[in-house]
């Protein structure tokens, strides 16, 4: 019996000295290999190919999440990363309009690639709106105008208080004033008070208000730099030509002045 006992002892000893060797787990060192997120082809068979004592670990990102890492890949994936180092962002790029929206762009390269795992490279190319006018543009916006009077009524408080009406007075932004010199006047205007004073060579100011911007804050016909046209919206029909005079004035108001004066519509 002990003859027996002994036997069945070192067998079982052999047997688990071959298992574990069997078992015995290297991994991301001998494939040489480390993965960025999920890759299934990233890994390595450990225990025996093709016998049902075989075992896969993983040596991708993915496997921190599903804890079945090969034994080394901290040791051999994390210290040996290298993330993606790109090169500074270039200057905006002219915008693309001559005349009227278009769109500027910047651009930087891929100086270093990522690899073990490294963080994945960002944006190589960002956009934004630009808005481009000079001289030689055409402009197809005519501005339509009131007299300045009128924007009293477009300022006048909510006496009730009421949330929704003080909201939309809390975000009004701030207006602000073009001076122009009358280019063109047509000749019934005469007739079509208060723009029955204009002449050409006058100069006149208009004020963009908060009502009458769009989302760019932006007045339909409020140019700079160029003859533009403006048509009346008071009275008998009028219309002309103006030129600007100077830059854009921000936070103003034009007075009041009867044909002098005008906001835009």
């Amino acid at each position: 019996m002990l003859r027996h006992f002994c036997f069945f002892t070192i067998c079982a000893l052999m047997f688990f000295v071959i298992d574990s060797e069997q078992f015995s787990e290297a991994g991301c060192a001998d494939i040489n290999r480390c993965c960025g997120g999920k890759s299934s082809s990233c890994n390595y068979e450990y225990g025996g190919h093709g016998s049902r004592y075989t075992r896969t670990c993983y040596c991708d990102e993915f496997c921190q999440k599903s804890g079945d890492c090969c034994s080394d890949y901290e040791e051999f994936c994390l210290n040996r990363a290298q993330d993606c180092i790109m090169t500074y962002w270039s200057h905006w790029s002219h915008c693309t309009a001559r005349c009227g929206r278009g769109t500027r762009e910047r651009r930087r390269q891929i100086h270093i690639q990522p690899s073990g795992g490294g963080k994945p490279c960002g944006s190589r190319r960002q956009r934004k709106a630009c808005y481009h006018t000079d001289r030689r543009c055409r402009n197809s916006e005519i501005a339509q105008l009131l007299p300045a009077n009128l924007n009293r009524k477009r300022n006048e408080p909510d006496k009730w208080e009421r949330p929704s009406v003080m909201k939309k007075i809390a975000a009004r932004k701030k207006s602000y004033c073009i001076h122009y010199r009358i280019t063109y006047v047509a000749w019934y205007c005469r007739y079509a008070s208060p723009y029955h004073v204009l002449k050409p060579g006058s100069e006149v100011c208009a004020e963009c208000h908060d009502t009458a911007m769009n989302k760019e804050g932006h007045c339909q016909g409020a140019t700079v730099g160029m003859v533009s046209r403006w048509r009346a919206m008071l009275g008998r029909s009028c219309y002309g030509s103006w030129e600007s005079i100077g830059e854009v004035e921000e936070n103003c108001t034009c007075g009041e002045t009867q044909g002098k004066d005008f906001i835009f519509v």
